[in-house]
């Protein structure tokens, strides 16, 4: 029931975001427009190129990636107990952007791209062999610790520090970026939807929703290990396998849709924290509850970048960051009085 009202109210922020930006369109003609798009009928209407080519596939764009990064924000922060735990945060989506990063490098010195070359699923592999490496090291570096918290905080704190070291590798390789293309490649790196997607956004696609979905089946495994490893391991949770799958599985949504949008902050801190509040913390509702969350809240923080300094646009990643800093803030000073 949940799901079905936050379905209704994603619907309602595609039509707002559909309907506002500089070019004003009315809620009753985008309606027109997309019901003779559905009947192949073109009406001739000059708002029709707007609407469909431009507003449409970045409203579809913007709930994949914010449904997607919602969701392995969740997988993250169950696995470490941790409200703080998120793609951004530990280094996830900045390793993912290297990968992109080195990917177009390569496809660009080497022409292949100008030959036809640049496979659909290139970026978003590239993208994930970024993510899984950084996942890999963060979980290398931050072992040793005796008990599952010392752990949890140690993942954090290297996930920070490897990703201010892998941030400055992009800078550093940006450097050899043809400067027309360094701007583009600015706005990306900080969190953007407005560049045009290619035919790699099916494969993500694909990705992304095979991903959670394996992320639902495992969502009573997470409940069970959310309290306690040891307890989970007496009710017969395979703690080691479901956390190796879990890492990947949100590893690889984040590095999918990072190959597409850039690495886009605190998405994934803010929605599963706010999906707890709103819906409690057992995962076989929370991940499809923030699923539906994420798209909402990229849509509407998009919108908001969008129309704020009409025509000119911001990255919507300066939104989510604005949104999610102080959270992060919040959350940290109620985890140390807590403590």
């Amino acid at each position: 029931m949940v799901s079905l009202v936050l379905a209704g109210v994603w619907a309602l922020a595609v039509i707002l975001s559909l309907n506002i930006g500089s070019v004003p369109i009315p809620v009753r003609t985008s309606l027109g427009l997309l019901a003779d798009r559905l009947a192949g009928v073109s009406s001739g209407d000059p708002l029709e190129a707007v609407l469909f080519s431009v507003r449409l596939p970045r409203v579809l764009l913007g709930s994949l990636v914010g449904a997607a990064l919602a969701a392995a924000g969740t997988a993250f922060q169950s696995l470490l107990r941790n409200p703080l735990a998120d793609p951004y945060v530990l280094g996830v989506s900045t390793g993912a952007s290297l990968g992109t990063i080195i990917y177009s490098i390569v496809i660009a010195g080497t022409g292949f791209a100008t030959m036809g070359g640049g496979l659909a699923f290139g970026r978003p592999l590239a993208a994930f062999l970024g993510a899984a490496f950084t996942v890999g090291a963060v979980y290398l570096t931050a072992s040793g610790g005796r008990k599952a918290a010392d752990n949890s905080q140690r993942l954090l704190l290297a996930g920070i520090v490897l990703a201010s070291f892998l941030s400055s590798i992009n800078v550093f390789l940006l450097t050899s970026i043809n400067q027309a293309d360094l701007r583009g490649i600015f706005y990306w790196l900080i969190g953007d939807l407005s560049r045009q997607v290619d035919a790699s956004i099916y494969p993500v696609t694909a990705l992304v929703f095979a991903g959670v979905g394996i992320l639902y089946i495992f969502s009573h495994s997470l409940n069970l290990i959310a309290t306690g490893e040891e307890d989970a391991l007496i009710l017969g949770v395979e703690v080691k396998r479901v956390k190796t799958a879990v890492y990947i599985i949100a590893s690889l949504i984040t590095g999918a849709v990072v190959s597409i949008s850039g690495p886009i902050a605190y998405i994934g801190l803010i929605c599963p924290h706010m999906g707890r509040m709103l819906f409690g913390s057992d995962n076989r509702i929370l991940i499809p509850t923030v699923f539906l969350f994420g798209a909402i809240f990229t849509l509407l923080a998009d919108t908001l970048a969008r129309t704020i300094l009409s025509p000119a646009e911001l990255p919507v990643g300066i939104v989510t960051a604005l949104c999610g800093a102080p959270l992060f803030i919040y959350l940290l000073h109620r985890k140390g009085r807590d403590k």
